[in-house]
């Protein structure tokens, strides 16, 4: 053979021996944690999410020491306001993270704009409870995953009910103000309420009120069947009577802060606080000895009360993400027993995944079976379809008017339903 052919034989070799090796390496990162499906793809997949790194931490450890090629890229913003403001300036500069949250206040424009990917058809989408999966669906599509939920009422002080002979929950809302009055009367001031929440006393009131006998009256509503004025005049009017007029809430009440009210809680200076799971630790550092617990917001019969909750947010995968099978990895991890209680670990959330018993705090036994177990909760942001932030915040502005004798019932509910007009037309 000439040397010339010999020579252009083993170069022809080299070349598909080259070729071989690439294509042996490129199937391996195909099938990888980003684009396919094994796990041997070295993937940096970035998460944005409200909680904080800490909280994360255990979810993120589990996730990488089980998946080794996958690293996370971890980013954070404080709910609601300014986690909805980065992730909106992240989507728009095209920028935006592998997984981020969706929740209420942001769903609509998230799957309005094609953000997130639908994940029907993922086989832990089947795991989420119906609430859960409700809050997240459009036309039978899924488009975000919720493992947890939260629930919320009144945390009360069991010393300080002792000291006026109150010995087990009001059943009613007129048990409710009465113990309140005792209160008032013995010098403990009874509760604190800023009046910037509308989720807690008030949207329960709608609920035992109003829900409870029309369930279809927030579809109504956005449908223009319905109004504000026929679904919140009753429980206003009982809020008002009740905790406005008796002088039980006031305004200098609107000057202090979350954290001040918790504080104030939590060393014993006032009997009754709104609150949720998120307060738990704080009231703990401040005081560990206090003995407290959660109760429902009674309705105008007893069997009536509610709590307020809701589905905790959803992880959502961007649907232009370039490692959307790693990313759907880590949604999935979350659904997975380890991966479950890693999440309760840092997060302290409530688990709602049937099959998993959350370990809640003694104060939140009897919200977490009677109330979230058992659906007896209600969140007005999450039962309207939209507008969800400019209805809330209408409604704060004009409850916070009322309390400092300024409108009427009548003023809030037209307000409501004028806002809610002027944001159709647009």
């Amino acid at each position: 053979m000439r040397k010339s052919s010999l020579l252009l034989l083993i170069a022809m070799m080299a070349v598909t021996l080259v070729l071989s090796a690439c294509g042996s390496n490129g199937n391996k990162e195909g099938e990888a944690g980003g684009e396919g499906t094994g796990t041997d793809k070295k993937v940096k997949l970035s998460l944005l999410s409200w909680n904080n790194e800490t909280e994360m931490k255990p979810v993120i450890d589990g996730f990488t020491a089980k998946y080794p090629n996958i690293t996370i890229d971890f980013q954070t913003a404080p709910p609601v306001k300014d986690y909805i403001a980065k992730l909106q300036t992240m989507l728009l500069s095209n920028s935006a993270t592998d997984v981020f949250i969706m929740a209420a206040e942001n769903r609509n424009e998230l799957i309005d704009g094609g953000y997130a990917l639908d994940m029907t058809d993922q086989p832990f989408i089947a795991k989420m409870t119906d609430a859960s999966k409700g809050m997240f669906t459009r036309d039978g599509k899924t488009y975000a995953f919720s493992q947890a939920g939260w629930v919320g009422g009144i945390y009360y002080n069991k010393e300080l009910f002792a000291k006026v002979g109150a010995t087990e929950e009001p059943k009613t809302w007129q048990e409710f103000i009465d113990l309140c009055l005792k209160l008032k009367e013995a010098g403990i001031v009874p509760l604190y309420d800023n009046a910037g929440d509308i989720s807690t006393i008030q949207g329960a009131l709608v609920a035992s009120q109003t829900l409870s006998g029309n369930p279809d009256y927030d579809a109504k509503l956005f449908a223009g069947e319905a109004t504000f004025a026929e679904g919140w005049t009753k429980p206003l009017q009982m809020w008002k009577e009740g905790l406005v007029d008796n002088k039980i809430i006031t305004s200098d009440m609107m000057g202090l802060t979350a954290d001040q009210m918790v504080n104030e809680f939590a060393i014993g200076n006032v009997a009754m606080i709104q609150g949720g799971p998120w307060n738990i630790p704080a009231i703990e550092k401040a005081n560990p000895e206090l003995q407290f617990s959660m109760m429902a917001i009674p309705g105008a019969e007893a069997g009536q009360d509610y709590y307020a909750g809701a589905p905790n947010v959803g992880f959502a995968v961007n649907s232009a993400s370039k490692n959307q099978d790693a990313a759907i990895k880590f949604v999935e991890y979350m659904s997975t027993p380890e991966g479950l209680e890693n999440f309760e670990k840092g997060t302290g959330q409530i688990i709602t995944l049937p099959g998993y018993e959350s370990k809640v705090h003694p104060a939140l036994e009897k919200a977490y079976k009677e109330g979230l177990l058992a659906g007896k909760f209600y969140l007005p942001m999450v039962s309207w379809p939209r507008h969800q932030e400019a209805l809330r915040n209408q409604m704060v502005v004009s409850v916070q008017d009322l309390l400092v004798g300024k409108g009427s019932i009548e003023t809030i509910t037209g307000a409501m339903d004028q806002k809610l007009k002027e944001m159709e037309s647009k």
